[in-house]
């Protein structure tokens, strides 16, 4: 359930036992299990006095775990008295219990308590005790108190807290305003109208935030009379107050016309609207002829809103500035005003860009048969991005059909190759099956080859076999194919999947490693598991004509798993140059390169690794080099990584020079 508390809305949650917090109702962070006796105490709901009056005695404790034990305990007598199901009866009970103890003078912890508690609980009942609370010396505790009356459903709150409000500091007033608000209770507006004269100018602008908030019209002539003398500070709160406790047609407009703040300008031409249309449509076409400014802004976007006015805008759209046309444009948009078409569509040739690209937006959005033919051609002649994305939205049955039937029967290629583009853009159901078909041998390549190329949004895995198929067969399209069957693996994923159905079978049917070597170019598409057990594989068999291969794909793996595979080949018994001079490669890219995920301070420690299992001087140099411009974030780590390798006399003047790199750094940023 949810409670008013003090202007904000507290959620109890009637599953877990809380202590209240200093200042919250409910400590939510801190979850504290019952006792043994606590759940016993409980249990019984029929026994709440005389369990409170225990609970209440323990918070005075010595004892901090009893003092826990008590806290716990009432948060579970709360939780357990306000859930749905509880005995009316029983939470009468513990009210009446909570408010005996508070009149038999307990210690400052448990009236603390006890008031918190009564803000979740109290009734009309409790409004006279609460209500005492307000005099006390107590800071905290007339806080608690307000709280719990700003919570309590009883009307009679209302008027406690007025009188209390009447006699407190202005932080104070501040705070009770604030509770006046949250209540909602029309009466209080009454009790904050005085507030608008006070001295102290945040109290006047929360009292007329608040008076915002109740919106009592009968207010309204006090409101108006505190804004004839209210200093500059605070009057547009004063003139939003105004708007809102019922300000008159002839307020409005003056209210427009007069204030300095634009937001309450807006504000009050939107009260206009509502209370006399005709004289809105008139200040509107009066705005309308002025120059732009902020206020005539903010008006037409008001304007957009309301479908008197929208006309008035929509007339001779393209004769009007480019600065209202972005505004209205966006406004038939947002509304949909799908009688706009033709208006729209009008503006594709606009000479001011803006304008263009939010015609194409809006048309995306509100669109028909002629959009989609002005729009087309857009995308078709110019290659327009925006008017493929405006494409891609509209909803019409018809778009999909009469796409694929230019694919499948289409003369003109360009026409083809655009349909096609479309057709992924949509995402349209039964394009990735047409496009299987398409990319198939006998049908003309540069068809092929724009239908790859849409392949790669929308793709299957029977679409990536026939392209893996096109690579290892030495077909027309190879190259393309190589660049879409990347492209499409990416984003596809699953990399071990496509790895098993797709690149497996096919370097099985390759004719030789030659070929071989084609696909496996872009086989760090699918970097996953299987596919560095393969690279380990081939790596390991130092007679296998394609470790050249494997070797370039594990140096652009997009995952730092690869620094495995090149530690472990360093430390092969007599690791060849080229093997070297490609580990090097590897890891300086893991280490450099964005592309490359994983933690840096993990890539840190393969780095130590390496440096440790370094095959020669030189390598050990490249690793340490690495770090020659470290971040702010991983040099933190440098001196306890390399600190070791100080004295190792082929690396030691390289770890000097990171590390004073990095106190270079550290006093850069002290400065």
């Amino acid at each position: 359930m949810t409670l008013r508390v003090a202007g904000r809305i507290v959620r109890v949650v009637q599953v877990t036992s809380c202590p209240f917090d200093r200042f919250n109702l409910f400590n939510l962070k801190s979850k504290c299990l019952l006792s043994a006796p606590c759940r016993l105490i409980a249990l019984s709901m029929t026994a709440y006095a005389q369990n409170l009056s225990e609970l209440v005695a323990q918070l005075d404790s010595d004892q901090m775990n009893q003092r826990t034990e008590a806290r716990s305990g009432i948060q579970q007598l709360l939780t357990d008295s306000t859930a749905p199901t509880a005995d009316a009866n029983a939470r009468r009970a513990l009210e009446e219990e909570a408010l005996q103890i508070l009149q038999s003078d307990p210690s400052h912890p448990a009236q603390v308590w006890l008031l918190r508690m009564l803000e979740l609980s109290g009734s009309e009942a409790s409004v006279p005790v609460i209500g005492s609370y307000l005099n006390s010396t107590d800071h905290e505790l007339r806080d608690c108190a307000r709280r719990a009356l700003v919570a309590n459903p009883a009307s009679e709150a209302t008027t406690v807290l007025y009188q209390a409000m009447l006699r407190s500091s202005d932080a104070e007033k501040r705070a009770y305003i604030d509770g006046f608000a949250f209540r909602g209770d029309g009466r209080a507006a009454k009790a904050i109208v005085p507030l608008l004269k006070s001295d102290d100018a945040d109290t006047v602008v929360q009292a007329a935030n608040a008076l915002i908030v109740l919106g009592e019209d009968t207010v309204y002539s006090e409101v108006k009379a505190a804004h004839a003398s209210a200093p500059e500070g605070s009057r547009a709160a004063i003139e939003l107050a105004m708007l809102a406790t019922g300000a008159d047609a002839s307020t409005c407009k003056a209210l427009i016309s007069s204030s300095a703040n634009v937001g309450v300008a807006e504000a009050a031409f939107v009260a206009l609207l509502k209370k006399d249309t005709a004289e809105a449509v008139a200040v509107l076409q009066a705005a309308v002829d002025e120059a732009p400014s902020p206020l005539r802004t903010a008006m037409l976007g008001s304007a957009m809103t309301e479908p008197a006015l929208q006309a008035i805008l929509l007339d001779s759209l393209d004769l009007r500035t480019p600065e209202d046309q972005l505004i209205i444009l966006s406004g038939i948009a947002e509304r949909e005003i799908t009688s706009a078409e033709a208006s729209v569509i009008a503006l594709l040739s606009s000479a001011d860009q803006a304008v263009r690209k939010q015609a194409i937006f809006t048309l995306g959005a509100i669109g028909g048969s002629a959009s989609f033919s002005s729009l087309y051609a857009l995308f078709l002649n110019e290659s327009d991005e925006d008017a493929g994305k405006a494409l891609a939205k509209l909803d019409l049955a018809t778009i999909n059909k009469e796409l694929f039937e230019t694919v499948e029967e289409s003369n003109d290629l360009k026409q083809r190759g655009a349909a096609m583009q479309l057709l992924a853009l949509r995402n349209a159901e039964g394009a990735a099956d047409l496009f299987n078909r398409t990319i198939a041998p006998g049908n003309p390549d540069d068809l092929r080859v724009e239908c790859m190329k849409a392949l790669e949004v929308l793709g299957t895995v029977e679409s990536c076999q026939a392209m893996a198929q096109f690579i290892v067969s030495g077909d027309s399209v190879k190259r393309s194919a190589q660049k879409s069957l990347k492209r499409l693996c990416l984003n596809y994923g699953d990399p071990d999947l496509l790895w098993d159905s797709v690149f497996v079978p096919a370097l099985k049917i390759a004719a030789n490693d030659a070929v071989r070597g084609d696909l496996l170019v872009i086989a760090d598409a699918v970097a996953g598991d299987k596919l560095l057990t393969y690279i380990q594989q081939q790596i390991a068999d130092t007679e296998s004509s394609l470790r050249p291969a494997v070797l370039k794909t594990l140096q652009r793996w997009p995952h730092m798993e690869a620094s495995k595979v090149w530690l472990e080949l360093i430390s092969t018994p007599n690791v060849s140059a080229s093997d070297i001079k490609a580990a090097q490669s590897g890891l300086g890219r893991m280490v450099k390169s964005k592309e490359v995920g994983g933690w840096e301070k993990l890539k840190l420690n393969q780095i130590v690794v390496a440096v440790e299992k370094a095959p020669t001087a030189e390598f050990k140099q490249a690793m340490v080099n690495l770090y020659l411009k470290p971040n702010d974030y991983i040099q933190h780590y440098l001196h306890d990584a390399f600190e070791q390798f100080a004295n190792d006399p082929d690396i030691s003047a390289a770890v000097a020079a990171v590390l004073a790199a990095v106190s270079e750094s550290k006093v850069r940023r002290k400065r």
